[in-house]
C-alpha cells in the first residue's frame, strides 16, 4: 500500500540569552490515530467472506496505524439508519468518530439520509455510491475478478458444466455471474452453465439446496457469491461423491473446504476464491482519514490497482498450470485494455 506522509508544520522559536536557548516545537510531529465506527452488513461477522474481510482491514489499521474501532452487527436492514445515526451523534463519548463506515450496498438509503444530516461527519460506504461530499464510496469491478476464476473453472472442469449461486438477483451479484460465465467461456468455449439465487444472505440451507440440485445435474464446479448462504455450497460439495468443487468469494476460503477448517489439511473442495479486497478498501480509507487525505467521491478497486484477485494455496489444492496460465493471460489482457468485459457484467447469459 502506498505510504502517505502527513504534512507537518513545525514552528521553531529560539530565544538566545547568553549561552541559553529554548526551542518550542509544535504542533505534534505525528498524526493522531483515528477512531472508527463500523456498521456491518446483515450477514454479520463469521460469514468467512465479505464482513470478515472488512473486519480484517479494520484490524490491520488498528495494528499498523493505531486506529481504534467499534462496530455493530445489524440483523435487519431496518436497523441500519438507527445505528448510523447513533454513531453520528457519538452518544456516550466526548469527540465525534473520525470515520463511520457502512458495509454493503443495502445501506445506501440509510447512509444517504444520515450523511446529509451530519455534513461535517466523514463517512465511507462499500459496494454502492452515495453522492455526497462527506461520503467516500468504495466500489469494485467484480466482473473482472470473477472472469479470472471463471477462466480457472473452464480449465479444471471435467463435465464442461459450471454453476453460479448468488445471494440476490441484483446488478451487483450479476456482475459476479457475468464475469464468471465470460471467463469460463473464454477458456472453454460453449461451456454449459447454470445460474441460481438463494434470495437470502444468511440461509445456508438455501445455498446447499441449490448446490445439491446443480451437482446432481452434472455441474462439477460452483462459484458461490451469496454471503453466509454461500457456505451451504461448501456443505453440499463435501457430501458429494466424485470430484465436485466450489469457488469461494471475497476472502480466502480454500481452508473452509477442508474437513476441519480450524486445522486445514488437504484435500479441499475449494479450488480457489475470487478475492474482493474489501480489507484493502477499508484500510485505505482509514489511512486517508489518519493522514488528512480523505475525500468524498468514488474510489474504484479493480485488477489494475490490486483490488481484485484470486486465491492460490498449493498446500491445499494444486491448480493445473494451464489454469493459472489462463487466468494470468486473461488478467493481463483486461488490465492492458485488450479485452473489455464491461458489457458482460450483468447480461452475458441473457
Amino acid at each position: 500500500m502506498e505510504q502517505k506522509t502527513a504534512a507537518i508544520v513545525v514552528i521553531v522559536i529560539i530565544l538566545v540569552a547568553g549561552v541559553g536557548a529554548i526551542v518550542f516545537l509544535g504542533p505534534s510531529l505525528f498524526p493522531q490515530a483515528p477512531s472508527i465506527a463500523i456498521v456491518f452488513a446483515t450477514g454479520g461477522l463469521g460469514d468467512k467472506s465479505f464482513n470478515d474481510g472488512c473486519f480484517e482491514g479494520a484490524q490491520q489499521a488498528k495494528e499498523e496505524l493505531g486506529a481504534n474501532f467499534t462496530y455493530v452487527e445489524p440483523t435487519a436492514t431496518s436497523e441500519y439508519e438507527g445505528y448510523l445515526r447513533d454513531f453520528a451523534t457519538h452518544e456516550g463519548q466526548d469527540e465525534p468518530y473520525d470515520l463511520i463506515v457502512g458495509i454493503g450496498f443495502d445501506q445506501y438509503d440509510a447512509m444517504s439520509t444520515v450523511a446529509e444530516e451530519y455534513p461535517e461527519q466523514k463517512f465511507a460506504i462499500i459496494d454502492t455510491v452515495v453522492d455526497l461530499p462527506n461520503v467516500a464510496s468504495l466500489v469494485f469491478e467484480e466482473h473482472e475478478g470473477a472472469a479470472l476464476v471463471g477462466a480457472i473453472a473452464g480449465i479444471v472442469t471435467d463435465s464442461d458444466s459450471v454453476g453460479f449461486v448468488g445471494g440476490m438477483d441484483i446488478d451487483l451479484i450479476n456482475k459476479f455471474a457475468g464475469g464468471y460465465v465470460f471467463g469460463a467461456n473464454y477458456t472453454n468455449p460453449g461451456i454449459n452453465y447454470t445460474i441460481g439465487y438463494t434470495n437470502n444472505w444468511v440461509d445456508t440451507a438455501a445455498g446447499k439446496a441449490l448446490a445439491d440440485t446443480m451437482y446432481a445435474a452434472g455441474t462439477d464446479i460452483i462459484f458461490a457469491a451469496a454471503g453466509r448462504s454461500g457456505l451451504g455450497v461448501f456443505d453440499s460439495a463435501k457430501e458429494q461423491t466424485g470430484d465436485k468443487y466450489v469457488i469461494g468469494v471475497d476472502s480466502p476460503q480454500m481452508y473452509y473446504g477442508t474437513d476441519d477448517p480450524e486445522n486445514p489439511e488437504p484435500p479441499t473442495v475449494c479450488i480457489t476464491s475470487m478475492l474482493k479486497r474489501v480489507d484493502v478498501a477499508v484500510y485505505s480509507v482509514i489511512e486517508d482519514v489518519m493522514y488528512g487525505t480523505f475525500q468524498g467521491g468514488v474510489n474504484v478497486f479493480d485488477l489494475a490497482n490490486g483490488g481484485l484477485g484470486y486465491e492460490i494455496n498449493e498446500d491445499l489444492f494444486t491448480l493445473p498450470q494451464a489454469a493459472k496460465d489462463a487466468a494470468e493471460d486473461l488478467r493481463n489482457k483486461i488490465v492492458g485494455g485488450e479485452i473489455n468485459i464491461d458489457q458482460y457484467n450483468t447480461t452475458y447469459w441473457e
